[in-house]
């Protein structure tokens, strides 16, 4: 729940410094005071769109602070923890700063972070039913998002947009297929050309590489000859001179005074050691001379063959070395074409399949709608009856789609309907409802839905408009009731709602001769009394409306 909120140089709002309580919390002020400016800075701090003249004039920023308590809140937990924002705290700080040219930070629990991430918490959080809410219950998606909500098959619904999803990539894969049938023919004639160029020429595997080494070798073989066995004269063969021999003659002198110090010793070991790998450099360069030979024939050869490469190489504008890979790239390309009618079977057989597992979930969330829409309707039905419309009746509509359409939101349109009195037909909410029985429908539906949300927090902003009397009592005890299983805000102007209370927070907009202020606080049980008697009496408040307002308070339900 939400338990405390800082402002500061926000529009109006100089510093404010609010702590919250459980249950239902009203917010009401006089017209034109701007009730509403403390949701909307708690949207702001959330992550709505920054508008011009946020930050208070002669300021350089404003800040909102959040606090909430999140022992409660598991998957709020869990989402800080996936991204370490210390997920092991009781309370989650959001935070956002706003310069006066309108850029803003935000921080979770001090770490900055970017908005997108403050808005994926905030859905964890709280939930927020604006003033025009009932606006966007016109729309067929909106409709359809509810009652999805309120039957609560989220992971239902996510398996058939991914079957959707995967379903209709496999049909554009296989119409693509289809459609481009006379290009692959043509593909596979000049696929088969490039082939036949390299099997014409049957590249061994690196063959390139080979081929290179050897031709260093031939090409040089008379220059390798001579300086091996220059080396070789000089290593051993140059009697009395030769490397060898000198080391020897080393060993014998050093090893006469190895007794004076034993450091000497060390050095004789070492010139040893060098002696005997001398005398296998010697080995092998003898070695390596039996096997060097002088082929021209077979440099010729090898000469013609790289010339080969390198032109196959020149026309595919690849290097040699790349020629292998290059011919394995074409085959399976080829291969790839050639089987084109086994894809396509291997395609379809696999849409078929998608196609069972799709109609099959989406069968289940028809039927987890169906089941839902019924109790849905009952519900919304009995709160509206008592909302000023005795006879009146919802229903919830299910028009099939299209056999041939993959929707990812299933296999129907979600309509809401409604008759205002018996032996009237339904009709759609679009038809049928005016502004005040648009606000009592959406009212109803928030209110059946939010019992049902995991989020604890929610606020409703003047979702009353078109409500008073009798009915707008019925609307308060609605929203006290609701306040014992969550932490309910209720921007409001009728008395008879604001009565019903735990908290009560008065807006007042207070203007001198350079500057506006709003005032934003909670009331006393004395200035709850005093309020809710300015809502009764307007301008002129007499002892009768003061007891009057006593009396609906005295009458509220704890």
């Amino acid at each position: 729940m939400l338990i405390q909120i800082h402002i500061s140089n926000l529009i109006t709002i100089d510093q404010l410094n609010l702590e919250f309580t459980k249950g239902t919390t009203v917010l009401t002020g006089e017209t034109g005071t701007g009730k509403s400016i403390l949701i909307d800075a708690i949207e702001l701090a959330l992550g709505a769109r920054v508008t011009s003249d946020i930050v208070r004039p002669g300021q350089e920023r404003a800040d909102i602070t959040l606090h909430f308590d999140i022992n409660d809140l598991q998957s709020a937990k869990e989402w800080l923890k996936h991204f370490d924002l210390n997920a092991d705290l009781s309370e989650c700080i959001i935070r956002r700063s706003i310069s006066k040219d309108n850029r803003s930070r935000s921080y979770i629990n001090g770490i900055p972070v970017t908005l997108q991430m403050v808005r994926e918490l905030s859905e964890l959080l709280i939930d927020i039913h604006g003033q025009h809410e009932h606006h966007a219950l016109l729309k067929s998606e909106r409709q359809r998002d509810m009652l999805d909500d309120f039957a609560n098959h989220a992971t239902l619904k996510q398996c058939v947009s991914d079957l959707a999803f995967e379903l209709t990539s496999c049909i554009q894969k296989m119409e693509s297929l289809r459609k481009n049938n006379e290009e692959r023919l043509k593909q596979v004639d000049f696929l088969s050309f490039q082939r036949r160029e390299f099997e014409d020429l049957k590249i061994a595997s690196d063959e390139f590489q080979i081929l290179d080494l050897e031709h260093k070798q031939l090409s040089n073989a008379d220059s390798l000859l001579k300086n091996i066995q220059n080396a070789l004269h000089h290593l051993t063969e140059q009697e009395n001179q030769n490397v060898i021999h000198l080391l020897n003659q080393v060993v014998q002198t050093l090893a006469a005074i190895q007794e004076v110090n034993p450091l000497i010793a060390t050095w004789v070991e070492n010139l040893k050691t060098i002696i005997i790998q001398l005398n296998d450099i010697e080995s092998d360069l003898y070695h390596y001379l039996s096997s060097v030979e002088i082929d021209p024939s077979r440099l010729n050869f090898i000469e013609n063959r790289l010339s080969s490469l390198f032109n196959l190489a020149r026309k595919y504008k690849i290097s040699p070395a790349e020629l292998n890979h290059y011919q394995q790239k074409i085959s399976d390309e080829l291969n790839e074409l050639e089987n084109g009618d086994e894809h396509l079977k291997k395609l379809e057989e696999e849409i078929n399949v998608l196609k069972q597992k799709y109609e099959q979930n989406a069968k289940k969330l028809s039927d987890s709608r169906k089941k839902a829409a019924t109790c849905l309707s009952k519900e919304i039905t009995a709160i509206i009856r008592e909302l000023g419309m005795p006879k009146a009746n919802f229903q919830i509509n299910f028009e099939a789609i299209s056999p041939n359409q993959i929707s990812s939101h299933g296999l129907e349109k979600i309509i809401f309907e409604m008759s205002s009195n018996p032996g009237l037909v339904l009709q759609p909410l679009t038809k049928i409802a005016s502004g005040g029985e648009l606000s009592r429908i959406s009212l109803a539906i928030h209110v059946t839905i939010a019992e049902r949300y995991k989020i604890s927090t929610l606020i409703f902003d003047e979702v009353d408009v078109g409500i008073s009397g009798r009915h707008a009592s019925i609307v308060g005890k609605l929203l006290r009731h609701l306040g014992r299983t969550h932490q309910v805000f209720c921007v409001t102007h009728l008395p008879q709602v604001a009565s019903q209370g735990n908290q009560h927070i008065r807006v007042e907009k207070i203007n001198d001769e350079n500057s506006t202020y709003t005032k934003i606080q909670s009331l006393s049980s004395k200035e709850k009394i005093n309020e809710i008697a300015r809502m009764l009496g307007g301008v002129t408040i007499t002892q009768t409306t003061i007891e009057h307002a006593r009396e609906m308070l005295d009458n509220v339900e704890s």
